[in-house]
This record gives C-alpha cells, structure tokens and sequence, in this order.
C-alpha cells in the first residue's frame, strides 16, 4: 500500500470514530438526563422527550464539556503551577498570582503596562467609540437621499477592519512623515490659522496626557498626586449634591458614589491580600500630614535627596487609603441624611467640600515641588531625568509648526492610533443605535413640538432616555472587547511600539505561546477573567439610568 493511500484510509478511519464518538456520547448524555428524569419520577412520556432532547443536544454540550469546560479547568490548575511547555510541572500555589499583581520581575512590570494598556483602551476608547457609533446613527435617521449608500459605507469598515490589508493600510496612512493623514492635517493647518492652534494644541494635550500615563503605567512615583485623585473625586461627588433641595435622588447619588469607591478599593485591597503583600505601607504613615495640606503647607521635608524623594516621601505619609476611606464615610454619611436633617446635610456637603478642595489645592502645588524636585537633582548630577521623562519631554515646549503625530512610531501616539483605527470600524454600534433610534415613537416629538421644545431639548429629554438600553449594551459589549484588545495589536505592533501597544489579551498571547510559560500565562488569563467579570458586574448594579419602559412603549 503506497503511502497516499495510506493516509486516506487513515483519514477516513478517523472521520468514523469521530462520526462514532459523536453518536456515543450524545447518545449517553440523552440516558443520562433519562435517567435523572426518572429519579425525579418524571411520566413516562417527558422522560422521552428529555431523552431525544438531550440526545439532538448532545453533540454541542460534549463540545462545550471537551473544548471549553475543560481547557478552562486544566488552564485553572496550570496557573498554579511553575510550568514551561515541555518541562515538568511544580505546584507553587499563588505565587504566580502574587508576582503577577505585585510588579515583580520583568514580566510583573510587563504585566502592570498592558493591564494599564487595557484599561486606556476600556476608559477613552470606548466612550469615543459610543459617540462615533451614535452620531452615525443619528445622521443614517434622517431621510436624506442615498441613505443605503451611506448605511453601506458606514458598516463596510466592519466587516475589512480586522483584515490585514486594511490595517497595513492604516499603518501607511498613520505614517508620520509623508502619511495621508498626517498630510491632510498639515495642509488645513497651513490654510487656515485658526486650525493650526487647534491642530497644535491637540497635539501638546495628547503628548502631554500620554507622557503622564507613560509614567503611571511604568511606576514612576505621583508623590503628592495619591492625595490628588481622591479629593477630585470627592469634590466632583460633592458639587453633584449642592444645588437645590436635599432628595431621596441625592441621598441614592451618595450612596452610589459610596459603593462604587468602596467596590474598587476593596478590589485592589483584596487583590495585594491574596498577592500576599505587605499591608503596612498601605495602613501606616503620619497623620499630620492632612494638618500640613489643609493649611496649603508642603509634606517634603526633603527635596535635595533622591533617595528620600523614592522611598522615604512615601513612607512618612499617611496612607492615601485613609484618604478614600474619608471619601467613602463622608457619602456614607450624607447617604443616611433625610430632609429633617437639612442642617446638617449643609455642614457636612459646605464643610467636605472646602476640606477635599484645600487637600487638592495643596497636593497638586506640592506635586510641582515633588516633580521639579527630581529635575533639580538630576540636573545637578548631570543624569538623565527618567521621572516621568516622556511627559516632561512632551510639554516643555510649544510644538512648532513642522510638529506632526508620530502615529505608528511613538509611545505617544500608538494608542490614540489604535482607537482611531477601533472608531473606524464603530458601524457595529450603530446599527444597535439605528433601531433603537427608529423605536422612539415618533408622537413623543410631536408633543415636544407642540410644547416649544427646541430639537436640542428634544435630544436631551426624549431620544437620550430612550436609547439608554442601546447606551448600556454598546458599553458592556464595547468595554469587554476593549479588555480583549489582541489581533489589531498584532498585526500592527513593531519593535518601536510594541510595549506601548500590548494589552492583558496580547501579553498573555506572549506569554503562552510565545515564551511556552503555561503557569504565569493561566495565571494572567484568570486575573483578567476576573476583572472582565468584576467590571461587567459593577455595569449592571449601576445601571438603574437605564430607561426600559420608555423604549418598550
């Protein structure tokens, strides 16, 4: 028998054991819930519609026992382990998870980039993509001629986006020197002036911003800004809750901003537990601090020392977490507070407001001391400013006029680049916006206008409340996916950008079956698992703005 013929044969016995096992198995799962129907003393007549139920069903729930079920568990255990394709397998318990949350090692820094990577995705690109996706929609609802043209333009890009040969285009058009785009920008800048200060201004905002988040995401230290990013919060939160009468709808907005801190401080505290880090640095520090910044004074005792700027600034802090901690007891609080209680609802709101505003005054003043504190010494030792170098790089001066985005080729610009190219191919979205568009009946406008309501107001208090199912399955969809963020960031990474690009989804890629490190790359999977699950979750508590009557009627 020559060795074609062979491999026929063999095919062919392997396509009837497949064919075999398939009918084995659906058959088995049939007498399975057969037999589970007759425990549960079932007639005779459901038994057997349970059993040819299961039995047609069969062949997906065997696929789904073989293809996903198991390699989920077998991935579960592996993150356990100390485990490299092709060596032996050493169980290490959490040891994985614990270098992978705490940083350590190359790829715990690695790691720490591409969630942060993820979660820029998550948090800028996806409100553009929704606002992409519902300005199409709004344009593809009116009844203008050539509408199925237009409709067809707008969701072409979806079905060619994640094609190779669009995204080379894209890469051609993201050039920076000489790119379609980059030309185009240039030449309206040239002709009209008023572009060119805008032009300009957005590329010193968005230099300005990613250098920043270079240096957050890398682990620089934000000194007095830990102090920052609270009071923000806890001033924005406040300012919600002054105008007017105090309400049951504000006493609900306080508790809410009290469960979604308490949630994801509890998350990242829990996650350092489990990692089995050292709590003290996160408890500890001095109180008086708090004195220091309340009366605008500054919390560096010493400038002129590296190391002190490094390591001791930190330490001799109160913990920022007491700081969130006061955030979240502060809306705990005014959550309890009922309208009998309207003095003191004012003490609290007035007197929570100036506190958390000077605590932002003062942190941000001592940050510009803690960050020209780092270019002093490094100008004086003549060392390179690695503190948040990128950000210092990109703001310290005006971008002239030949200044153009470095789309594909800076740290900068690559993701900003990749949502644009992600914006590009919103039309997904919009299709979900166009029926929900096309729902809203059309009598609530006809009584708008009868009332005077003018067409933004119409915009506002009809359309806006009404599509909010479509806002809300466009935003768990939208922020799931930009979690997974992998095949354009593989198609378009290069040496120059890779870093700056790769997210959870590609490191674990990398990690996996690049570098064949089963243990850490399960491990990343399940952490990303969880934060997908953690984040969907929060979507859906916090989704009571979401109008279901309104588009059911």
């Amino acid at each position: 028998m020559d060795t074609t013929t062979q491999l026929k044969l063999e095919t062919l016995l392997w396509a009837v054991l497949t064919v075999a096992f398939i009918f084995v198995t659906s058959v088995g799962t049939g007498l399975i819930a057969r037999s589970v129907a007759r425990r549960l003393h079932l007639s005779r007549a459901e038994q057997r519609r349970i059993f040819w139920g299961f039995t047609f069903a069969g062949p997906w729930i065997v696929g789904f026992l073989i293809f996903v079920v198991g390699p989920a568990l077998a991935s579960f255990y592996y993150s356990f382990t100390d485990y490299k394709l092709g060596g032996t397998q050493e169980f290490v318990g959490f040891e994985n998870y614990r270098r992978l949350i705490l940083g350590e090692a190359s790829f715990g820094r690695r790691f720490h980039v591409a969630m942060w990577n993820s979660l820029y995705y998550a948090a800028i690109g996806v409100p553009l993509q929704l606002l992409a996706s519902l300005g199409m929609a709004i344009l593809l609802n009116r009844n203008v001629r050539g509408l199925r043209v237009f409709r067809l333009i707008f969701y072409v890009p979806v079905i060619l986006a994640g094609g190779p040969a669009l995204l080379l285009a894209w890469r051609y058009m993201l050039t920076g020197n000489g790119g379609f785009i980059n030309t185009v920008l240039r030449g309206l800048a040239d002709a009209i002036p008023p572009f060119d200060w805008v032009y300009r201004s957005f590329i010193y905002g968005i230099e300005g911003f990613n250098g920043f988040y270079a240096g957050v995401a890398r682990g620089d230290a934000i000194g007095p800004l830990a102090y920052t990013f609270p009071a923000l919060i806890a001033a924005i939160g406040l300012l919600t809750l002054m105008p007017n009468d105090w309400t049951e709808t504000k006493r609900k907005r306080a508790r809410l901003f009290a469960e979604i801190i308490g949630v994801v401080v509890f998350g990242l505290f829990f996650a350092r537990v489990v990692a089995g880090a050292d709590l003290q640095p996160m408890l500890g520090g001095n109180p008086g601090v708090i004195a220091k910044y309340v009366t605008l004074g500054s919390a560096i005792s010493d400038p002129t020392s590296m190391e002190y700027l490094e390591e001791g600034f930190g330490a001799e802090w109160l913990s920022p977490l007491w700081m969130w901690f006061s955030v979240i007891g502060l809306f705990v609080a005014l959550s309890f507070l009922r309208d009998p209680k309207a003095k003191a609802q004012r003490y609290l709101v007035y007197g929570g407001l100036v506190f958390f505003n000077l605590i932002l005054i003062s942190s941000v003043i001592d940050a510009f001391r803690f960050f020209n504190a780092f270019s002093s010494i490094a100008a004086e030792s003549g060392g390179p400013v690695y503190h948040f170098a990128l950000f210092r790089t990109a703001t310290a001066a005006w971008p002239d006029t030949t200044r153009v985005p470095l789309w594909m080729t800076s740290e900068l610009w690559s993701k900003p680049a990749l949502i644009l190219i992600t914006m590009w191919s919103s039309g997904a979205g919009m299709l979900i916006f166009l029926a929900a568009l096309k729902s809203v009946p059309a009598s609530l406008y006809e009584s708008a206008e009868v009332d005077g309501a003018s067409k933004v107001q119409q915009f506002f208090y009809i359309t806006l409340p009404s599509i909010t199912p479509a806002i809300f399955y466009n935003l768990v969809i939208g922020t799931i996916a930009a979690l997974q963020t992998f095949d354009a960031i593989y198609q378009l990474r290069a040496p120059t950008n890779e870093d700056s690009l790769a997210s959870a989804a590609y490191f674990l890629f990398q990690r996996t079956f690049q570098q064949l490190q089963i243990g850490e790359g399960s491990a990343v999977s399940w952490i990303l698992v969880v934060i997908i699950v953690g984040l969907t979750a929060l979507q859906f508590r916090y989704s009571s703005w979401v109008n279901y009557e309104s588009s059911e009627g």
